[in-house]
């Protein structure tokens, strides 16, 4: 019988044991492992490490904010506004002209994700109103119809 190598380890059957598993392939309870709903010990550590960075944290993006002129500036001002403001807001807008719309996004006062669903919306009523149109030409033209039929 040959030893295997140093970088090789062997196992024999009396040093693991075999986990159980139940009919359908899903391991059995009560095997090895973390208890159900228990976190995982690296997430927590993570967690509590996230946790003590915060007064630097806050510490550094007031030096971005602070300095107007570099990239971080903004990057930093997107982070605040993205996660701190609330999702859905109240713009009040002169009108719902294209024109304006795209003012409003240029001078900071839309969203880009707002001024697209403007955009969306603006034009659903646009499709509406030709509808609108459409169905009331065709109600006009069938009452035409009708009068020359009866005729």
């Amino acid at each position: 019988m040959t030893t295997p190598p140093n970088n090789v380890t062997t196992l024999n059957s009396a040093s693991f044991s075999v986990i159980p598993r139940v009919e359908n392939g899903h391991f059995a309870k009560g095997g090895p492992g973390r208890p159900p709903g228990s976190r995982n010990k690296l997430s927590a550590t993570m967690l509590a490490d996230i946790k003590q960075m915060g007064p630097d944290a806050i510490t550094k993006l007031r030096e971005h904010l602070s300095d107007k002129n570099s990239p971080s500036h903004w990057k930093a001002l997107e982070i605040i506004l993205r996660y701190c403001l609330p999702p859905a807001r109240t713009v009040e807008l002169d009108d719902a002209e294209p024109a304006t719309i795209m003012r409003s996004f240029i001078d900071g006062t839309l969203s880009a994700e707002e001024a697209r669903a403007l955009a969306i919306a603006i034009e659903k009523l646009k499709n509406v109103a030709n509808m609108d149109d459409i169905l009331r030409e065709l109600q006009e033209l069938t009452a035409i119809t009708k009068h020359q039929s009866s005729k």
